[in-house]
């Protein structure tokens, strides 16, 4: 399995924006005129290809996919014609992204190593695939181990989010319905030219 070497940081910086990875302490990092690097260049005018390839950048980093399983996903949904909101659903669905969603991991890289040691099951059948795709109406639980990490999580940390009912402390949740709501604004046209 390949791993991502790059910072999460240095990421935050590239995009100008935290993109949900959940540490408090890269707020600071949000230099959004300055590029990565100890001596940070200020950013030029954004060509049309810079502009396609930036958000496909945001997307694969914002999910935490790579380019081979992206390009997948894109080949597949782009069969027929879609929006940007298809391919938005698409990812919100990945069981990773469900573990995550139910506040059961820190981030989606960590709710991969749950998935991929067996402690999520999917309608009470153990699923080992962060790419698993669930539907409106799969029942997620996770095994009691995890909790023993998450002791201490403060309440106020726990993310509701309406398309997804969750019972914290028991370890479950329900898929209501699709997601309705994408997490950052992107144009459609840009998503579709991404693989010219």
């Amino acid at each position: 399995m390949t791993k991502k070497k790059s910072l999460k940081g240095k990421q935050i910086r590239r995009e100008g924006e935290n993109l949900d990875f959940f540490i408090k302490k890269n707020s600071n990092k949000l230099r959004t005129l300055l590029t990565p690097g100890e001596h940070g260049l200020e950013r030029n005018k954004i060509t049309d290809y810079g502009l396609i390839l930036r958000t496909k950048q945001k997307i694969k980093r914002y999910y935490c996919v790579f380019e081979k399983q992206f390009k997948k996903i894109f080949i597949k949904l782009k069969k027929n014609f879609f929006f940007s909101i298809e391919l938005i659903n698409f990812m919100e669905r990945r069981l990773d992204n469900i573990v995550y969603r139910m506040n059961f991991s820190f981030s989606r890289k960590e709710s991969k190593q749950y998935i991929i040691h067996g402690y999520v099951f999917v309608n009470f059948f153990k699923i080992k695939s962060p790419a698993f795709i669930v539907y409106p109406g799969d029942f997620v639980s996770i095994k009691k181990e995890f909790l023993l990490k998450k002791i201490k999580y403060e309440k106020n940390n726990l993310k509701i989010i309406n398309w997804i009912y969750l019972n914290y402390f028991n370890l479950y949740g329900l898929i209501l319905s699709v997601p309705n709501k994408i997490p950052f604004l992107i144009n459609n046209n840009i998503i579709l030219d991404i693989y010219k």
